[in-house]
């Protein structure tokens, strides 16, 4: 069970405990979570203390952020077949696995290389899946480490260039 001010992921948002409340509809107990980055209460979700459905989880931990670090520059990218890339990073997105984001990244941002050596325009379904990947792991890791977004994105890039070289 979590506690009111605790900090936790719902679904792919970070977001801060406020409260907890009986359910008028079900009965339940359930949590009230507000977004970390919009905690003026104009955002509040109703999460199940059961958490039976499994989309209430811990945030990443500084161990699990260097493991990922280190495990990113073997993350498979995902098959290039056009025709179900939507589906594919839809699939992806609704884990709760982050080397499933890294996934995305490294997908979309290699897609998008090759179509601009190609000269060509970048696809918007790799733009917005690659913006989408980016927005939740850099969140998560931002508020983890106690660091801006920016700065989180260039820690996380700095740090797999290094494991890279390793």
């Amino acid at each position: 069970m979590y506690k009111v001010n605790e900090v936790v992921v719902y679904r792919r948002d970070v977001c801060k405990i406020v409260g907890k409340h009986r359910s008028d509809f079900t009965g339940e107990q359930c949590y009230i979570l507000v977004p970390y980055y919009n905690q003026d209460g104009s955002t509040r979700m109703q999460v199940p203390v059961a958490n039976k459905a499994g989309h209430l989880r811990d945030l990443i931990t500084k161990e699990q952020i260097h493991q990922l670090i280190q495990d990113t520059p073997d993350i498979e990218t995902l098959a290039n077949k056009p025709a179900n890339m939507k589906s594919q990073y839809a699939a992806l997105l609704k884990s709760d696995d982050l080397s499933d984001l890294v996934r995305i990244i490294k997908t979309s941002y290699g897609r998008n290389q090759a179509r601009m050596e190609q000269h060509k325009k970048l696809a918007s379904i790799d733009d917005e899946y690659l913006q989408r990947a980016e927005k939740y792991l850099y969140d998560e890791i931002s508020v983890a480490l106690d660091m801006s977004y920016d700065e989180s994105k260039q820690y996380f890039e700095d740090e797999v260039e290094k494991a890279k070289n390793n």
